[in-house]
Parts: C-alpha cells; structure tokens; sequence
C-alpha cells in the first residue's frame, strides 16, 4: 500500500466541514482528501479545543486500520495516506445513514436502558442513525430509512453486512492487544453501484476499553474533563500500531 500520494495533487475547495474533519477536492475527480482538526467538539457545543497532536496521530491509526480491513477485504474507501494530517480517499456519495455497533454496554445505551456501565451484551447491538447533526443524529429503523428514500433495501443489507464484518474483525484484533472495543460508529458511501466503508475509524468514532483495567479510551474522556486525552490519544496509537 502506498505511503506518499503522487505529488501532482493537489487540494482543492472545501466540500465538507465536520465535528473532527475536513474534506477537500482535488484535481482527480474521482479523489478527495480527508483533513483531521486538532479541534475537538465540546459536549455542551459551546465551543472546540485542540488536542496536540491529535490530526498526525489520528491519521496514522485510520491508516493502519484500513490496512488491516483490506486484508480482511472489507471494501473501504482508503487509498494512501497524503501527509501527517491528510488522507486521499475515494470521492463517494454519502449515504445519510450511520450504523452503529455495540458490544459492550456504555454510553447513550446505558442512559436509555438502565443497563449497567461495561456490562458485556450477549449479542452485538446494531442500530442504524440518521446523519443530521441538528437532530442529533436520530436512530432510526429501515423503514424509515426507505420512507425517507436515502437508501435502498439492498444498501442496507450490504451496510450491516460490512459494518458486522468490521466489528468483527476489529473486536479480535482489540483483544490481541488486551484491549475491548465496547462499540464503533461507521459511515458509508456510493462508488459505481458500489457501497464502501467512508469516514475513517479512530478513537472519535469507537469506544475502546482496556482489558486489565477497565480504563476508557473515548472522546468522552476529553469531552467531560475526565482525563487527559492527549496522553490516552498517544498510549492507544502506540498499542494500535505496535
């Protein structure tokens, strides 16, 4: 897998603006590029912080990742990584559906359901979301999805396919390094006829917690002054990539 793009290309206007990134077009049409923030969003939304360092190290593990996925064949949109903070991906449609996955209780899923915090599920939770940022990100089923006509029946089928997949080659890979991922939020994208994981996976988008300890490696932490993110954001890029 490649390391360096090509250097003849270049960024051009911006597309799109998120909570934790940025994507520019290019001169390939078929190509953008995915920026990470050093800011990090607020629970309350009052305002954004910067993590140092946090763009070189979040690019580093969505690279190593997606590597990790392709060998597993699970179709992604990665091409190569641009430069410290930059990732050149496939140009997609995005599907305005979110599916998120959850192994171990934590979370939103706790306040809705009473379960207790860390407690293991006998069986993973998929839940499909809609991707409005004003709403907040609703969780939705699929005949809302298809009331709404921003999917198909066979889109989604092929979303939980993949995003099951990826849960599940990514929970085994977390337990090799003594690490538990509690869950994972995975977008996705069009590419002739073709639907490809988007986004990219890092710590802002899974919940991870250690296996001895029980420590969490979350946005969470930062979000709610519980830690120093920082420091968590680094000890997981060395465990990830090692």
């Amino acid at each position: 897998m490649e390391k360096k793009t090509e250097q003849t290309l270049k960024r051009g206007r911006l597309l799109y603006e998120g909570q934790w990134k940025r994507v520019f077009e290019t001169n390939k049409p078929d190509q953008v590029l995915l920026e990470f923030k050093s800011e990090f969003p607020q629970r309350d939304r009052t305002g954004a912080r910067n993590v140092k360092g946090k763009p070189r190290l979040a690019s580093q593990m969505a690279e190593h990742i997606f590597a990790y996925l392709q060998s597993f064949r699970i179709p992604h949109h990665f091409i190569a990584r641009h430069d410290e903070s930059m990732l050149l991906v496939r140009r997609l449609e995005m599907i305005p559906v979110a599916i998120v996955v959850r192994n171990i209780a934590a979370g939103s899923l706790c306040e809705k359901y009473g379960i207790s915090e860390s407690r293991e599920l006998e069986f993973p939770i998929v839940e499909l979301m809609y991707r409005n940022r004003l709403l907040d990100y609703p969780m939705v089923n699929e005949s809302h999805v298809l009331a709404f006509g921003v999917s198909t029946p066979e889109e989604i089928r092929t979303m939980v396919r993949i995003a099951t997949k990826t849960n599940a080659v990514l929970r085994s890979f977390m337990e090799r390094r003594r690490m538990r991922l509690a869950d994972l939020w995975l977008e996705f994208g069009r590419g002739n006829k073709d639907v490809y994981l988007a986004d990219a996976i890092t710590p802002d988008t899974m919940r991870i917690l250690d296996s001895e300890t029980g420590d969490l490696y979350d946005g969470s932490i930062f979000r709610l002054g519980i830690g120093e993110f920082t420091e968590q954001y680094v000890s997981l890029y060395k465990r990830l990539t090692t």
